[in-house]
């Protein structure tokens, strides 16, 4: 997948969950007149990610035009529709907080909708009665997938944002049956741990939830729910080390770019690639190139020096697991809790 970020402004900054947002500070680096990627700039992207064949089949799994809040780029639609020529799986992800169907954000989106791009939503309890419900079921109208992004900072916080969807989903009727059943299925096995482990490692909850899946797919709908970790975010924008459900746990992210496989490709605003889906506050220095302002052979030379660099940089992060060191920094510049 690529993970394009399209807008630097978010509707949501400084409130609640998201008042020091992971994504706010490193966009933040882009100055104002450079908040909305331009469609020029998209067309740009565009043809070096159809010339550089990586790229190019990233693409073709999906483009994932995302933010910031990626709706209130005013050019959206017309971007959706440069990169629906390298791939007809377009999707952009919103946080669904918007004050009427009168919005211009919902407009883009429904506009976006028509043209056959999926519409994903993270799921926000602070804005769901007030926006996100409504919306979401406007949403099941115009699309017959969608992806639902649960960002959890501890087991009581999971367990209710599956009840929310569990409710809207059963209120939805039979056509969306085999989606509550998955939600069901989440829901007791999340209850058993908040009653039974309540402060379990993540070791145990992986073990628990098991082989749980993450899509439901059917004719006349496909579901997908990704449930992700909070972590704790300081005031420069900067995540820590440890996801804040599992405190005990040092929180490893595996790498498939360091073993000779790129998964996810995230490219910003400004152009520059990292083979994950951080916007930039993980602080690795590789680079992989950037789309707007290189050629296709320097990006490729680019990807396969640094893929190499991330390897020598990530053994000596385990190496320093071992040696009772994790957190220092190797000079390959590789994030070190990166492995």
């Amino acid at each position: 997948m690529l993970s394009i970020f399209v807008e630097t402004s978010c509707n949501r900054y400084n409130r609640d969950e998201c008042e020091f947002c992971h994504v706010y500070e490193p966009l933040m680096e882009h100055p104002v007149s450079q908040w909305h990627l331009t469609t020029e700039q998209a067309r740009n992207m565009a043809e070096k990610i159809k010339s550089v064949e990586v790229l190019n089949a990233l693409a073709q799994q999906e483009i994932n035009l995302t933010g910031g809040e990626a709706s209130q780029n005013p050019d959206i639609v017309e971007i959706c529709k440069v990169f629906q020529t390298v791939t007809p799986h377009v999707c952009l992800h919103t946080n669904l907080d918007l004050l009427s169907e009168k919005s211009k954000r919902w407009q883009r989106l429904r506009e976006i909708m028509k043209l056959a791009g999926r519409i994903d939503i993270t799921l926000y309890p602070t804005a769901w009665e007030r926006s996100q419900k409504y919306f979401l079921g406007a949403l099941l109208k115009q699309q017959d997938k969608l992806i639902v992004n649960v960002v959890f900072e501890n087991l009581r916080h999971l367990k209710l944002q599956i009840q929310l969807l569990l409710n809207f989903f059963t209120e939805q009727g039979a056509t969306y049956q085999p989606v509550t059943e998955l939600l069901a299925t989440y829901s007791t096995k999340v209850a058993t741990l908040v009653r039974e482990h309540p402060h379990c490692d993540e070791k145990l909850f992986t073990a628990h939830m098991g082989d749980t899946e993450a899509f439901v797919r059917n004719p006349e709908f496909t579901f997908g729910i990704s449930l992700l970790p909070a972590f704790e975010i300081d005031r420069r924008g900067f995540r820590a080390m440890t996801a804040m459900p599992f405190p005990r746990e040092k929180y490893l992210i595996g790498c498939p770019a360091a073993r000779g496989s790129i998964d996810i490709m995230t490219i910003q605003q400004n152009g520059e690639m990292t083979p994950c889906c951080d916007v930039g506050n993980l602080k690795c220095k590789p680079s992989f190139g950037n789309v707007l302002h290189e050629t296709p052979e320097q990006i490729v030379e680019k990807m396969e020096a640094s893929m190499k660099t991330l390897a020598a940089g990530i053994q000596k992060n385990h190496a320093n697991i071992k040696a009772g060191k994790a957190g220092r920094l190797v000079e390959e510049g590789i994030p070190p809790y990166c492995n």
